[in-house]
């Protein structure tokens, strides 16, 4: 199977580099091109294809080194030098003559360019004739290097005279690189998989290449329903199969191989820690052969440039791992490695099966905990002796409910051997930590705020106050207090503020959204999530960032957008639901295909799909179930009974309200308030002027408009909705708006309407949705508003004049128009 992505991959997203290429050559007077990048990144393939466009109006000839050809003199031209008879030196005036009639001959009279490749190979005089060749405007020169290497410094001398253009090939995006899999592997990839091998390629289309084709090959990656999915190791490690040490690495001196065995196995490391065990020279020889790339910035990390490599090097280390290997590894640890490079050492020792001493795994599991991965921590503990099986399913089970600060505190219980804390401040600070995450859970979010407000002045700076502010920050959304989460986040994140990590990192992000969505940001939620932040790894599970964003896209009604989301989410979850939210996603998929009318396509229905996971959906917090559960109604809404539902959902916002959750009763009262529930309109008003939050004033709005039954208010209601991309709200709005427009009323407000419903997947099986105009309708009277006859239009469409007369009169009378001149006003407006 693997053989199937073996050759040559589709280039994909060079249009620009190409263009370049091209006009590059074309410049009058130009001694050609130069194109530089990293090896493996794609810039022979993009200089092949700028070549392949001047075939018919150029001779192209190519010129390519090679490593046995590389101490021949002129070993290289001898494409060129066929044509000539070299009697006596090559660089010899009358030879280079006969060489540049041997060009003109061959190109007949069209222009030469000289295509030159793998120029680390090519012999000192070859490149000189070329340089020759180039400035005496004998040929022009496409030629694609890696950097300024000894062999390539005549190029980029005349680069540096402006004889060469200049083209740098980059690696490919985040973006591009899923882009291209897409295409090239016949489905999208769900994030995990995408996030998987844009680290081991880093856009590098040569590693992506290997790390595609090695993922395959050891079942990593796999083809599911809808998406590709990636299943790593239960210990976290990849696996990108494992075909021999490259080549690069098989070149190193011993020194060097062995320092680049640490970095692979501790990730990044310090310059400063590198050095402590070692020479510069040998980071600079890992630098110079392309294995290893120096972080500019401080502390000036020192990582393998290629993620694929850095895999096969750690598989390989793994099997059989050496004593002086093991102790190399230790020192490091020991002289101050960060806490990144210690959990990666714990994940390989773990992985290799390396004997690790109790009080190195109470250490690293402590440190595994406050880094926010207690996963990587009952790892650990589980290697310590003396602990109870007990301890470690309690903290399985409170991983399950995603109760991460109950976990937390119940792995340093056992990190301590179970002997109570010595630093009450510590202990009093991890307790408040977990009790404000029950609430949370529970959907006590009154209580979230009152046992943030309640702690002491220690705790407000404590280790822990920062996970306690991330879910403040959903729970004034729920209760409909505070300053808003945009406000929120950004004094979390504000000057002179240290950067939330480890479990705070994770939750700002997961709660954040949640707020922002809630209150009617979902473009800034769409940020939090989107391409950028999987790219930066901000996200430890992608599989989260795809379901949260998924489920958003569902909830306000943007069916097609959450189903290109939640599928590979999806099939992601069903590999490996290690973060617990297979059934929001499966909820999210339910609605969403719902909203699209797929929903019983394969006998995908809301009721059928949830039956077996409603445990598991039991154990997430109030949020994650409240969302299934308002998803769960909306689908029944679509598919069988929206009086039903309506009354659902009022009883819930009932719940809310006894709650003290206002925030969450405003979303509620809405949703029933749309289906038809008209009682709800005064308690949504009321509750409405109390929020500020766009979700508060479009439903503030939906309330008087539904209270005076006037379209123009109802309208606005849409209107604002739309704006913030709950199709939901604003699709019924404007179904509203268009039942209760009359005839005597501004025709614009019922076209605005009409166009604000077109762009929703809300239902129209109501009466009034008679009144919208139908796609036939809408074109006749666009024509007919610019001024075409009814002859006119016929012809057009090859209808009689009698038929579309009548679209036109009916398109009229639904618009409430009694004239053309009329019609052409509505259509101007």
């Amino acid at each position: 199977m693997t053989d199937d992505y073996a050759g040559t991959w589709p280039l994909l997203e060079r249009s620009q580099e190409v263009s370049a290429i091209l006009a590059g050559l074309a410049v009058p007077g130009s001694a050609g091109v130069l194109v530089v990048g990293a090896p493996g990144v794609g810039k022979t393939a993009i200089a092949r294809a700028a070549a392949a466009q001047l075939e018919d109006t150029a001779q192209v000839v190519l010129i390519r080194g090679s490593a046995a050809m590389a101490s021949t003199p002129y070993g290289a031209l001898s494409v060129l030098l066929m044509d000539v008879d070299p009697a006596g030196n090559v660089e010899s005036l009358p030879v280079l003559q006969s060489l540049q009639d041997a060009l003109r001959t061959r190109a007949r009279n069209r222009p030469a360019i000289l295509m030159v490749d793998n120029v680390h190979h090519l012999d000192d005089p070859s490149v000189r004739v070329l340089s020759y060749l180039a400035e005496v405007g004998a040929a022009r020169l496409l030629v694609a290097c890696d950097g300024p290497a000894p062999s390539a410094a005549r190029f980029f001398d005349l680069w540096r005279t402006r004889r060469l253009a200049r083209v740098d090939v980059a690696p490919l995006t985040f973006e591009t690189t899923r882009s291209l899999l897409a295409q090239l592997l016949g489905g999208p990839l769900s994030g995990t998989a995408a996030v998987a091998l844009w680290r081991a390629s880093r856009g590098n289309l040569r590693s992506l290449q290997l790390a595609v084709r090695g993922g395959i090959a050891a079942g990593a990656l796999t083809r599911s329903a809808d998406a590709w999915v990636w299943r790593d190791a239960a210990d976290g490690t990849s696996s990108h199969g494992n075909d021999g040490v490259p080549g690069p690495v098989a070149a190193l001196t011993g020194t060097a191989r062995q320092v680049l065995d640490v970095i692979a196995v501790a990730g990044p490391v310090p310059l400063d820690a590198l050095l402590a065990s070692c020479p510069a020279d040998v980071v600079d020889e890992l630098e110079q052969a392309g294995v290893c790339v120096v972080d500019p910035e401080p502390p000036h990390t020192v990582a393998v440039t290629n993620g694929t490599i850095g895999d096969r090097l750690r598989g390989a280390l793994a099997v059989n791992p050496l004593p002086a290997f093991l102790e190399r590894l230790r020192s490091l640890d020991a002289g101050g490695l960060p806490v990144a490079g210690r959990l990666n050492l714990l994940r390989w020792f773990l992985h290799a099966g390396v004997p690790l001493q109790d009080a190195y795994l109470r250490d690293v599991a402590r440190a595994a905990t406050e880094a926010g991965e207690p996963r990587l921590a009952l790892l650990a503990v589980r290697h310590l002796a003396g602990v109870e099986a007990a301890d470690l399913a309690a903290v399985r089970a409170c991983l399950v409910r995603l109760r991460v600060s109950e976990a937390g505190a119940l792995l340093e219980r056992i990190v301590a051997g179970g002997a109570p804390a010595s630093d009450r401040t510590r202990t009093a600070d991890r307790a408040l930590t977990v009790a404000v995450e029950a609430a949370a859970h529970e959907g006590r979010f009154p209580d979230v705020l009152g046992l943030a407000a309640s702690q002491e002045d220690a705790l407000r700076t404590g280790p822990l106050a920062a996970e306690r502010a991330a879910r403040v920050v959903l729970a004034r959304s729920l209760t409909g207090t505070g300053p808003g989460a945009k406000r929120s986040l950004a004094r979390l994140h504000g000057a002179g503020l240290p950067a939330p990590a480890g479990t705070a990192a994770h939750l700002l992000l997961e709660n954040g959204f949640a707020a922002l969505v809630h209150e009617g940001h979902l473009d800034d939620a769409l940020l939090l999530t989107g391409t950028p932040a999987l790219a930066a790894g901000q996200w430890q599970d992608p599989a989260v960032a795809d379901t949260l964003a998924g489920t958003a896209l569902a909830a306000l009604g943007h069916g097609d957008a959450a189903l290109r989301v939640i599928r590979p989410a999806l099939d992601q979850l069903r590999a490996d639901n290690r973060c617990g939210l297979l059934p929001l996603a499966d909820a999210a998929a339910a609605y969403a295909s719902a909203l699209v009318g797929s929903a019983n396509e394969a006998g995908d229905t809301p009721t059928s799909r949830n039956r077996w996971d409603a445990g598991a959906a039991e154990c997430l917090p109030w949020a994650h179930r409240s969302t299934i559960s308002l998803l769960r109604t909306l689908a029944d809404a679509l598919v069988s009974d929206s009086d039903a539902a309506s009354r659902r959902f009022v009883v819930m916002a009932d719940a809310q309200r006894e709650a003290g959750n206002a925030g969450a009763e405003l979303l509620l009262r809405m949703h029933a308030l749309r289906l038809g529930q008209q009682s709800q309109a005064a308690p949504l008003l009321d509750l409405a002027q109390g929020i500020d939050t766009p979700l508060a004033g479009a439903s503030e709005l939906l309330a008087r408009g539904v209270a005076a039954r006037d379209p123009e208010i109802l309208l606005q209601a849409a209107e604002a909705a739309f704006a913030f991309g709950h199709r939901d709200l604003a699709g019924s709005a404007a179904l509203m708006s268009m039942r209760l427009h009359d005839t005597e009323d501004e025709p614009l407000h019922f076209i605005r309407a009409e166009q604000i419903f077109r762009r929703t997947h809300v239902p129209r099986r109501n009466t009034s949705a008679r009144r919208i105009l139908t796609d036939r309708e809408r074109t006749f009277a666009r024509m007919a508003a610019r001024g075409a006859t009814n002859k006119e239009v016929a012809a057009t469409h090859h209808l009689s004049v009698r038929t579309v007369e009548g679209h036109i009169l009916k398109a009229m009378a639904k618009l409430g128009v009694s004239s053309r001149k009329q019609l052409s006003t509505v259509f101007t407006q």
